[in-house]
C-alpha cells in the first residue's frame, strides 16, 4: 500500500495537522474546552501510593523513513542553520556554508550600483541603491524609461545541483510592468517569474515549459510582496523535480515543473522589460541550500544507540506511531530487530495508517502483545494508544482478537485535545483511559506557561474521564514548517502560514525534568485516576515540531553529553506514603 501519514485526513477524519492546531489553540492561558483547575482538584483522587511510574516517549520515525514526502521534508525543513540545535545526533551536515547570497543593501552607498552584482542598463535605464521606499533601510531601484532597453542586475553564486530556497521582496510603482526574476544555470533558465498586465488586471505569473504563463495571483501598484521559491532538482526516491512559489508566506504554486532538465543553478537575475517602462524595487534577497543536512536514521547502528541512550535515562517504553509498512515503519522494524530491544519496551499509537488494512495489521499487532518487550500495565495488560480513528467497532475487535490469542485484555487509551472530547470518546468506544498527544502555546510563550497549562490538564482530564495517562510536553515550535512547508496534506495549502507564530520558548533540561517530576508526583497523589501508573512524554523525536529528548548533534558536540536525557535520568520515579 502507499505510505500515508495521518496528516492526510484518511477516511474523512480530522487530519493530524488539524488536530495539532487545536493543541496550540491557547488564548489567555486557557486551552479550548477545558474546565477550571480549582473544580478539578476537588474532584480527583489524592491517595499517594508506592510503585515505580512507567515513563514512555512518543516516536515519530520520519527521520528513518527515506520517504521523499516525509523524510526529505524533514531534512529540508531543518536545513537552516537556526534550526541545527534541534538536529538529532545521527545527522550529517552535508553543506557547511549553505547561505549563498544574503543581501539587504542597507550598508550600500546610496546612488551606487549594488556591490557583488553585475549591472547593465540601456539608455534611459539605471540600477542603483536607494533609500526606502516606503520602508526603513535601502533597496535597489531598477529604473526603466526607455521602452527599448532594460535594467538588469545579476548575482552569480557557487553552482548548486541540490535543493535551494530563493527569497526576495519587490514592488513596482505601476504593477504589471513585466519585471522578471529568473533563476538560471549556464545558458539555461530554470525558473521565470514575472509581473504582467492582462487587460485591466495586474498579475504575478510563472512561465511553463511550453512557454505559456500561469497566473499566481493579482498584484497592486506600489505594494511590496515577499516571494519565496523552493526548487528541488533531484528529490529523493526518484521524485520529479519541482518548484514551489510562495507569496507573503502562502504557497501559491505547488510542484510546478522546472523549465530545463539536469538543473545546476549558479545565477539569479532581476530585470525590467525592454519594451515596457517600469520602476522596480528589490530588497532582502537570499539564496540558501535547503538540502544541507541528512537526518537519516535508517540503520541498525543508529537504532541501537537510541535504545542505549533511552535505557540509560530510564525511559521504560517508546510509543511508536504505528506505520504498518516501510518506509515509515522502518523505525519500528529496526527496533524489533535490535539485539538491545529488551532494554526499552514499546507500544503502539494507532491512527488511520493502521486502520487502512485493519484486520491484517491487527493480527500482526496482537502477536506482538504477547512478547516480553511489549509494554504491559496492571498485571499484564498490553498498553495501546489511539491517536485518531477510534470507533466502538475497532476497539471491540481489538479486544476480541486479543482474547482469541489467549492474552490479557489490552489497556486502551484514547487521545483527545480537550478533556470533554477525550472523555466522550472514551465512553463511546469503550476505552479504558484518556491522554493527549501534545500541548503547545503560540507567540513565543514561556515554557513555564506551557507546563503550568498542561499540569492543570492532568486534573481536568481526570475529572472528566476518570482514568488518564498524563502527557509531558518537552517543547513546541512549528516554525520550520513555515520556512519549508511539508509536502504531505492537501496542496497547495495556506495552513502553514500560521506556523510562523506557532512556537514556545525552548525548555532547559532542568525544566523538562521538573515537568516530568511533576507528572510523576501528580500520578502518585492521584493514583485513583492513573491506575496504569504511566506517563507519556512528547516526544522522543518530534524534532520538526519542537518536542524531543533524543540526543542532539549540538548536545554531544558541545557538551559531550545528552543533556535532556541526563536531566530525565535524575527524576525520581517512585513516591512512598
Amino acid at each position: 500500500m502507499s505510505v500515508r501519514r495521518s496528516d492526510s485526513g484518511l477516511g474523512g477524519a480530522p487530519s493530524r495537522r488539524d488536530a495539532l492546531k487545536v493543541a496550540v489553540a491557547v488564548t489567555g492561558g486557557a486551552a479550548l474546552g477545558l474546565t477550571g483547575a480549582t473544580s478539578a482538584a476537588a474532584a480527583v483522587g489524592r491517595r499517594p501510593r508506592n510503585g515505580r511510574t512507567l515513563v514512555g516517549a512518543i516516536r515519530w520515525d520520519a527521520f528513518g523513513g527515506r520517504d521523499w514526502r516525509i523524510g526529505a521534508g524533514v531534512n529540508r525543513a531543518l536545513s537552516p542553520e537556526k534550526y541545527h540545535f534541534r538536529l538529532p545526533f545521527y545527522t550529517d551536515i552535508t553543506v557547511a556554508e549553505p547561505v549563498l547570497v544574503d543581501e539587504g543593501f542597507d550598508a550600500e552607498a546610496t546612488g551606487a550600483a549594488p556591490s557583488g552584482w553585475t549591472v547593465s542598463a540601456g539608455a534611459g535605464c539605471g540600477v542603483s541603491v536607494v533609500a526606502g521606499p516606503d520602508r526603513d533601510g535601502k533597496s535597489v531601484h531598477l529604473h526603466d524609461t526607455s521602452g527599448s532597453g532594460m535594467a538588469m542586475m545579476t548575482r552569480t553564486f557557487a553552482a548548486q545541483d541540490r535543493a535551494i530556497a530563493v527569497r526576495w521582496e519587490w514592488k513596482e510603482t505601476a504593477a504589471g510592468g513585466w519585471s522578471r526574476a529568473l533563476l538560471a544555470g549556464g545558458s539555461t533558465t530554470f525558473v521565470d517569474i514575472a509581473t504582467r498586465r492582462e487587460g485591466d488586471a495586474t498579475l504575478l505569473a510563472y512561465r511553463t515549459p511550453s512557454g505559456t504563463w500561469n497566473i499566481i495571483q493579482a498584484i497592486a501598484d506600489d505594494s511590496w510582496y515577499s516571494i519565496k521559491v523552493l526548487i528541488d532538482p533531484a528529490p529523493p526516491e526518484g521524485g520529479t523535480p519541482w518548484v514551489d512559489v510562495f507569496v507573503d508566506g502562502v504557497r501559491k504554486a505547488y510542484h510546478i515543473p522546472l523549465l530545463g532538465s539536469t538543473a545546476t543553478f549558479d545565477r539569479l537575475i532581476f530585470q525590467t522589460n525592454p519594451s515596457v517602462t517600469s520602476d522596480l524595487y528589490v530588497d532582502n534577497i537570499s539564496v540558501e541550500v535547503s538540502e544541507a543536512v541528512n537526518c537519516d536514521a535508517n540503520s541498525q547502528e543508529v537504532m541501537d544507540r537510541e535504545i542505549r541512550y533511552a535505557s540509560a535515562a530510564g525511559i521504560d517504553y517508546w510509543a511508536f506511531i504505528y506505520y504498518p509498512d516501510p518506509p515509515l515503519g522502518l523505525g519500528r522494524e529496526l527496533y524489533l530487530s535490535s539485539a538491545h530491544r529488551d532494554k526499552v519496551n514499546w507500544c503502539a499509537i494507532l491512527d488511520g495508517n493502521f486502520l487502512a488494512a485493519f484486520e491484517a495489521n491487527l493480527q500482526d499487532l496482537v502477536a506482538r502483545f504477547g512478547e516480553s518487550n511489549y509494554q504491559k500495565v496492571l498485571g499484564g495488560r498490553p498498553l495501546l494508544y489511539f491517536f485518531s480513528n477510534a470507533t466502538p467497532g475497532n476497539v471491540a475487535r481489538i479486544r476480541a482478537k486479543t482474547a482469541e490469542a489467549g492474552l490479557p485484555d489490552p489497556y486502551i487509551v484514547v487521545m483527545g485535545w480537550t478533556a470533554q472530547s477525550a472523555a466522550d470518546l472514551k465512553t463511546s468506544v469503550g476505552a479504558d483511559a484518556v491522554s493527549r498527544y501534545a500541548t503547545g502555546m503560540n507567540f513565543g510563550a514561556a515554557y513555564s506557561s506551557l507546563t503550568e497549562l498542561e499540569s492543570t490538564m492532568w486534573s481536568d482530564y481526570a475529572t472528566t474521564a476518570g482514568q488518564v495517562i498524563p502527557t509531558v510536553t518537552t517543547g513546541w515550535d512549528a516554525r520550520p514548517r513555515y520556512d519549508y512547508p511539508p509536502t504531505w496534506g492537501p496542496q497547495p495549502s495556506e495552513d502553514y502560514l500560521r506556523d510562523q507564530n506557532d512556537w514556545t520558548q525552548q525548555a532547559t533540561p532542568a525544566q523538562i525534568a521538573a515537568h516530568l517530576q511533576d507528572a510523576i508526583s501528580w500520578s502518585s497523589a492521584h493514583s485513583a485516576n492513573n491506575q496504569a501508573n504511566a506517563v507519556l512524554i512528547y516526544a522522543w523525536n518530534e524534532n520538526l515540531e519542537g518536542g524531543w529528548i533524543c540526543p542532539t548533534l549540538h548536545e554531544l558536540r558541545d557538551s559531550g553529553r545528552p543533556l535532556r536525557l541526563d536531566a530525565i535520568a535524575g527524576v525520581t520515579r517512585t513516591r512512598s506514603r
